[in-house]
């Protein structure tokens, strides 16, 4: 009987110590990506080599759209977009943040990359979803206005920034 026992006992500890898959070099976790640079990353993601998930790697690429350094936008722009069509569950909650923020920061640039509706529709419906967990959506979309307006130069394209205020004001109302 104590052999069978200390047999058992052998059998478990081997397979609580056996050789598993080093997280290391596996190429789609996270800890593989964590040390890779964000535009490695952002080609993965365009070549639909790598999924865009809830985590620092894709929050990386997020940042990205509203960096100083005007390049540095325009490079990760068609990233963000695509992230932005392929994003659901988790992921989905943090889209609007950023494309308030590059409102807010970049309105010239963000009237002309909502030009199509596509992109219209989709920048709206995650805007509106950040707005609906404001306290006052509204004061907060005039905030919005107003700062967009102070950073838009020239102020030409402000109608469709307008329209899109609008929208995304009715969508909140809607959700």
């Amino acid at each position: 009987m104590k052999k069978l026992l200390l047999f058992l006992t052998l059998i478990s500890t081997l397979e609580l110590f056996g050789q598993q898959t080093d997280t290391l070099r596996v190429e789609q976790h996270y800890y593989y990506l964590a040390d890779i640079d964000s535009r490695t990353i952002a080609e993965r993601i365009m070549n639909d080599e790598l999924q865009p998930a809830d985590n620092f790697i894709t929050f990386r690429i997020l940042d990205s759209l509203t960096s100083t350094n005007k390049q540095t936008r325009k490079y990760y722009l068609p990233v963000f977009n695509k992230i932005l069509k392929q994003s659901d569950g988790a992921l989905s909650e943090v889209m609007g943040t950023p494309i308030i923020n590059l409102l807010k920061q970049y309105p010239t640039e963000f009237a002309k990359t909502i030009k199509s509706d596509e992109l219209f529709e989709l920048y709206s419906n995650f805007a509106a979803y950040e707005l609906y967990f404001s306290d006052d959506y509204r004061s907060e979309i005039n905030a919005i206005e107003q700062t967009a307006r102070d950073n838009f130069r020239p102020y030409t394209d402000s109608e469709l920034i307008k329209k899109f205020l609008e929208r995304t004001a009715k969508k909140v109302e809607e959700i």
